[in-house]
Formats: C-alpha cells, structure tokens, sequence
C-alpha cells in the first residue's frame, strides 16, 4: 500500500506589513510599561516644522509615524495598514513598499509642514497615517488605473479599507487631515512611478 504525503501549504506573509505592524504595537507598548520614556519617545521623535527650520531634526520626518497618542490612534492606524499594507506590499513587491511607506509618512508630514506655515499654527504631530493614507492611495491606483494587478482585490476588502480610511480622517478633534491627504495623494503618485520602474533583481531581454 502506497501513501502520499500532502504538499505543504506554505502561507506567504506579508513580511514587511506585518514587521511594521510589531514595530509600532511594540514602540506604543514601551512608551505604556514604561511612561518616562514614552515620554522621551514622544518629544524626541514627533514631528513639528519648528523642528526642521530651528533644528535641522530631518529624522523627525520617520520617527513620528511610529509614536501614538493612545490604544485607539494606533489600532485604527494598524488596521488601515494591514488591510491595504498586504495588497499593496504583494502587488508591488516588498522594496518599493517600503519605499512608498517610507515616502508617504514623509510627504504627509512635509504637506502638514506647509499647512502650519500657511496658517501660522504649530503642532507635534505624530502618528503613522500619513504614511498608511499612503498604501490606500498606492491602493486607489491599482484598483483605478492598474486594474490586472488589483484583480485579485475583493470589492469586501476595498470597502474596508475605504470605511478604515474614512474612519481613521474624520473621527476625533486632533486629526492632522493635512499629513492624511500628503500621504494619499504621495501614495497614488509614488505607486505610479514605481509601477513604471522594473522590479528588484528582473532582467530585460535585448
């Protein structure tokens, strides 16, 4: 009698999606066990442009989007970047994600820049959602103008990422919609011109 043995299934995670998922729940974790140096966390990373024109404190641009005010601002942040961090980190592949991740949380916060300058207000900021209304504007891009690539989107999973984005840009009364519609409008454009950019490690044929 022969037995076959069963392939195994292996589960190909969004590793990138899900690291920067850890990060930021282990960063809010510390900052909660540990108040003085939330403390310090907070006022050494969240971001103002009165940090960038008096103190040249560039890093402030990334370090922000990993620091949350409370439970509520991070799980809301973590839900938006999972539903749309997985698709978009499959589809465009794990380097150019990271790359529009990146990019995003810092236009989102160089548009927030100029929205101070213009009104004369200055803030801290901090938060990861310029940088997660990034993926949901890469999103918007393959579901609007790369339509192959988001064929394997569900309409249920995009109406969750619209409600979460929604949610997480009107709810609440300290919501920096400046640094949300940097990152949405920077993700869309960064998704099209790294859509354009051959992948990492793929030849051309001459």
């Amino acid at each position: 009698m022969e037995y076959r043995e069963n392939p195994r299934k292996t589960v190909d995670l969004p590793a990138c999606t899900v690291a920067l998922i850890g990060i930021n729940v282990i960063v809010f974790a510390l900052g909660i066990l540990f108040p003085a140096l939330g403390f310090r966390m907070e006022a050494k990373g969240c971001y103002s442009v009165i940090y960038l024109l008096h103190g040249r404190e560039f890093y402030r641009l990334i370090t922000a989007a990993f620091l949350h005010a409370d439970i509520e601002h991070l799980v809301n942040n973590m839900l938006l970047l999972y539903f749309c961090g997985e698709i978009v980190e499959r589809t465009l592949g794990k380097p150019r994600f990271l790359i529009l991740y990146a990019l995003s949380a810092v236009c989102g916060n160089l548009l927030s820049s100029a929205y101070e300058l213009s009104t004369g207000g200055f803030y801290d900021s901090i938060g990861a959602s310029g940088a997660v209304f990034g993926l949901t504007g890469a999103l918007l891009f393959l579901v609007i103008v790369r339509k192959g690539a988001a064929a394997h989107i569900s309409m249920q999973r995009m109406l969750i990422a619209v409600f979460l984005s929604l949610y997480a840009g009107f709810y609440g009364a300290n919501v920096n919609n400046a640094a949300h519609v940097g990152g949405l409008l920077s993700g869309f454009l960064l998704a099209f011109l790294l859509n354009i950019i051959p992948r990492w490690g793929t030849r051309r044929a001459y």
